[in-house]
């Protein structure tokens, strides 16, 4: 075995055991079942915001076309993006879980904007009216009981899909300082 795959093995292990502690934890502990994320962003110039996530920073900017200097993906690009990763996260749980050894996942994520909604030239939404995706698993396993549940785990149990699926109750302010 390759040194590659042996690292690769034991990546794989662990986080096979830490899911499976997490599940544990959770399960003993409901207690600690809510977990909350944050971050902070600052518009810096033009439409390029400097976002803050734990210990990491990123960027956002529009494209060019829409008034950006196109130095980063968008809020909405991000979003494709977070769905995208967040069924590849899912799957990998799960298919620990389940015992199933993935090749490789790839997702192709697509949203349609109307513009006159952003803009207010029409009572459209301003975000998307439209998403599409498709997530591609490549693997061995050919239990059709494993396989189907490993589908409906992605389609069910991954955060971004129900975020941008369903309603989520948001409570914002918008304030003014000198």
């Amino acid at each position: 075995m390759s040194t590659i795959t042996t690292e690769i093995n034991q990546i794989d292990q662990r986080l096979n055991e830490t899911i499976s502690n997490v599940i544990s934890h959770v399960r003993e502990n409901p207690v600690d079942k809510d977990v909350t994320f944050s971050v902070d962003s600052t518009l810096e110039r033009g439409f390029r915001s400097e976002i803050n996530v734990r210990n990491f920073q990123f960027i956002a900017d529009e494209p060019e076309s829409l008034g950006g200097e196109n130095e980063a993906p968008n809020p909405v690009e991000y979003v494709l993006g977070a769905l995208a990763s967040c069924q590849e996260i899912v799957i990998k749980a799960y298919a620990g879980q389940l015992g199933i050894n993935l090749n490789s996942i790839k997702v192709e994520a697509s949203g349609d904007l109307d513009l006159q909604g952003f803009f207010n030239l029409s009572d459209e939404r301003p975000g998307f009216n439209n998403v599409r995706y498709k997530t591609v698993i490549s693997t061995d396993e050919t239990d059709p009981v494993k396989l189907q549940l490993l589908k409906n785990f992605s389609i069910e149990r991954c955060p971004v899909l129900d975020i941008i699926s369903n309603p989520v109750p948001v409570n914002g302010e918008v304030v003014y300082v000198s």
